[in-house]
């Protein structure tokens, strides 16, 4: 590691602690750490040399990476004097890099990690055994729940049957990530409004994602602030020093910081009064000699009229560093006999003489000391020991600083990232580039070869010959070419006219020296086609792209694990923050009311919440292939109706893949059962109704057959007795036709009789009459014969008809 030349060594580590609080041990602490690290204007420094990988690498991530090593290399006349070439190029860099980290870093944020906090504890893996266990109990008497929920209309219950799972299978799935706490609660809750207040996901954790692609490292810091509650800031890792250390995940880090550049304004700020004005003054002296320093080697930026420094700016370091102590307690008998145990504190002097017996304990805690201190000066500020340290409460002893830090593939405390193994490559794709470059602009247009010796003594007309120039400009403005086929010894010779094609030199070899630079990119990223789905082919078997796609994975799995792993210990560090909180502080209350009032049943957890040890895992959203898979199996399922909308639903929402797919096995098992069910109702239902129907059939032929037999028999009776009413009547008609007939007979009979008398008397009385007449015709006869009478009339000889007709009438 480097060393200034004005070395300057730690402070002893096993000072009394009276010692460790002067700010003389705080200013030599920070000496020594300036000494290790150098100074940032040293490009000899360890801070130097790092710094110019970080800010070469990030160069090349957003591809704005120094041109001059391309012009010097393409130079063809003076190297010293830039772009020496007498080629007009473009030395705009490739943005390839940029890709592959835009790739890479897109693909972890895409999954949307969050924590998930577990009490792993004793009592609470206890607790939340015995919660587990009751509802495998409840689940599994669920239908008698349901029957007294409807007896009882649920009063009785303190959990709805309804909301539990039907099978254990399924409830299996739910209950390792469903059953929690109260304290679990309260502690999700906690964790998850201080990293959105934070804006933690979209803006720190983003910015450490694409520092880890980048340079290889992340930071981010946590403070206890009494304002603000706990506050979580980016470090840019450029500015980020550490103790000596090789584990990627820097647990071992005995001392840590970082430097900043404010303003005077704000270094008087923050020490709140702890400077005195001629501290402040000789500050700004300082200042202002380097501000003039760094006015002569500035670079002038003519787009923002600015310079690369700003006027009186002081770089200060932030730091803490590790330090063990004591913790004394004491065990003393009172003058009851019994027997106590009580905390000393840090400071320890035994009593003499006592009365009762006393025996002390001491136990080693790790505490931490932070201070502020102003690089290149003897000014420290802000130094003591820090409070509110957050620990685990099953291990006290041990304390972590506020720095969470990872990085990839580190080597001597230098991280080696993704761009940094690409830079090479990176540069050859570059050169080949603006070689492509030099090949197109010094490729020949389309040209002509003419033999003058044809054009020679061509005549057209009247116009006398033309010249080839002449002829030339025919052929370039109609296409015609005139040419004399004989020359002057009369022999033929071959068209004058002969195109030179255009063709650019070395351009295939340029174009596969250039997807070769790629392929070793790719190689080297693990980023191939399929992974970022630049040549996607409909003709690709599925395997053969989730085999791709799982070798970038495994490529870049220690950029996503090193994400993982940092929000991992941010998650950590702000649980047992949120365990230290005191109970009767602002902060406390503003969590309260953050959690709003249906949650109140978890508010008093967050008073038992140091009570519990908590482990987080970090969940994240499946992967885009996991997703396809699921949706095109949920889908299947669905068309099948298999599963019902509802239960599609649910397994979206769950974001393991495992348990999702476990909850699609169980809800399509449950579903078949229960359509296997329905079909054995319906069938039964079926047999049911073909059985009524039969019978049914069987009913209505038997009445059928009643309702014919009664039709029959009323059809007989009604032909009986109309028979025997048509007997009858014929009977009554014969017996008065007889009647009739017997009446007519003895009618006629009687008329006739009747008849006869009558006649007879008419006879009788005719007779008289005729002898009355014939008497009186003959007195008149006799009269006129005496000539007493004249002639007699017609009519006394007439025969009364009428008399007759009534007669016959009657």
């Amino acid at each position: 590691m480097y060393q200034s030349k004005n070395k300057t060594n730690f402070p002893d580590p096993l000072a009394p602690q009276q010692e460790k609080q002067d700010k003389k041990y705080g200013l030599q602490y920070a000496k020594a750490i300036e000494s290790q690290w150098g100074k940032m204007s040293e490009k000899t420094s360890l801070y130097g040399t790092r710094n110019e990988v970080f800010d070469r690498n990030r160069d090349y991530a957003n591809g704005t990476q120094d041109t001059s090593i391309y012009k010097q290399l393409l130079t063809a006349l003076n190297p010293q004097d830039g772009d020496g070439s007498l080629l007009n190029l473009d030395f705009t860099p490739v943005p390839i890099l940029p890709k592959f980290v835009r790739v890479v870093v897109n693909k972890i944020l895409s999954r949307d990690p969050y924590p998930n906090l577990e009490a792993v504890d004793p009592l609470s893996s206890s607790e939340k055994n015995k919660q587990k266990q009751r509802i495998r109990n409840q689940v599994a008497i669920k239908k008698e729940l349901e029957q007294l929920k409807a007896v009882t209309g649920g009063m009785v219950l303190d959990m709805d049957p309804d909301m539990l799972p039907d099978t254990l299978e399924e409830a299996e799935i739910f209950l390792d990530t469903n059953i929690k706490t109260d304290a679990e609660i309260a502690a999700q809750i906690g964790t998850n409004m201080t990293l959105s207040w934070n804006n933690f996901s979209d803006s720190i954790f983003r910015r450490c994602v694409n520092d880890i692609a980048a340079i290889g490292m992340a930071v981010v810091k946590r403070e206890n602030d009494p304002n603000y509650g706990i506050k979580l800031d980016y470090v840019d890792p450029a500015n980020f020093i550490h103790s000596y250390t090789e584990d990627p995940s820097f647990e071992d880090m005995t001392y840590a910081g970082h430097v900043k550049r404010i303003t005077i304004e704000e270094l008087k700020r923050m020490a709140n009064g702890q400077l005195t004005d001629d501290q402040l003054k000789e500050v700004k002296k300082k200042a202002t000699k380097k501000t003039s320093d760094l006015a002569r080697n500035a670079v002038y930026d003519p787009v923002t009229n600015q310079r690369d420094y700003d006027e009186y700016m002081i770089e200060i370091m932030n730091f803490e560093f590790l330090s063990l102590e004591k913790m004394y307690f004491e065990e003393k008998e009172n003058r009851y006999g019994n027997t106590g145990f009580f905390y000393e504190g840090y400071e320890y002097k035994e009593k003499k003489n006592s009365v009762f017996e006393r025996t002390p304990y001491e136990m080693d805690i790790m505490c931490i000391y932070e201070g502020v201190y102003i690089l290149g000066t003897d000014i420290i500020f802000n130094y003591g020991k820090k409070a509110n340290v957050p620990k685990n409460i099953h291990d006290i002893s041990r304390a972590r600083l506020s720095y969470s830090v990872v990085a990839t593939n580190l080597r001597r405390s230098k991280p080696k990232s993704m761009v940094d193994s690409c830079v090479g490559f990176a540069d050859m794709l570059q050169l080949t580039h603006l070689k492509i470059q030099q090949a197109i602009a010094k490729a020949k247009p389309d040209g002509l070869i003419i033999d003058i010796e044809g054009l020679e003594s061509v005549q057209l007309g009247s116009g006398g010959e033309l010249q080839p120039l002449d002829l030339h400009d025919i052929y370039e403005k109609t296409g015609v070419f005139y040419y004399r086929s004989k020359n002057p010894e009369g022999g033929f010779q071959n068209p004058p006219v002969r195109t030179i094609d255009n063709h650019i030199r070395n351009i295939n070899e340029l174009v596969a020296l250039y997807n070769h630079y790629l392929r070793m990119i790719r190689d080297t990223t693990g980023i191939n086609e399929m992974m970022d789905a630049s040549t996607p082919k409909g003709d690709t078997l599925v395997g053969v792209q989730q085999n791709a796609i799982a070798a970038g994975n495994n490529a870049t799995y220690d950029i996503t694990n090193a994400s993982m792993i940092l929000f991992k210990k941010v998650c950590q560090d702000v649980v047992k923050c949120l365990q230290i909180l005191p109970e009767d502080s602002v902060i406390m209350s503003v969590y309260k009311n953050a959690v709003g009032e249906e949650n109140m049943n978890v508010l008093s957890s967050f008073s038992d919440l140091p009570m519990y040890n908590f482990g987080v895992q970090v969940v994240k959203d499946m992967e885009d292939n996991d997703k396809m898979y699921l949706e095109q199996n949920i889908q299947v399922a669905l068309a099948q109706k298999e599963i019902d909308l509802e239960d599609a639903l649910a397994i979206r929402n769950i974001k393991d893949v495992n348990q999702a797919e476990r909850l699609l096995v169980v809800r399509r098992k449950k579903r078949i059962q229960q359509q296997q069910e329905v079909a054995m109702q319906n069938s039964q239902m079926q047999a049911q109704q073909a059985q009524m129907a039969a019978q049914a059939a069987s009913q209505a032929k038997m009445q059928e057959v009643q309702l014919e037999a009664q039709l029959e028999a009323q059809k007989i009776q009604l032909k009986a007795q109309a028979e025997i009413q048509v007997g009858a009547a014929l009977h009554e008609l014969r017996k008065e036709i007889e009647m009739i007939r017997a009446q007519a007979t003895l009618g006629f009979k009687e008329e006739e009789k009747n008849f006869k008398e009558k006649i007879e008397i008419l006879k009788e009385n005719r007779k008289d009459e005729r002898v009355e007449k014939e008497a009186v015709q003959q007195s008149k006869l006799i009269s006129q014969r005496q000539g007493k009478r004249g002639e007699l009339s017609g009519d006394a000889n007439a025969f009364d008809s009428s008399m007759i007709r009534s007669i016959m009438g009657s």
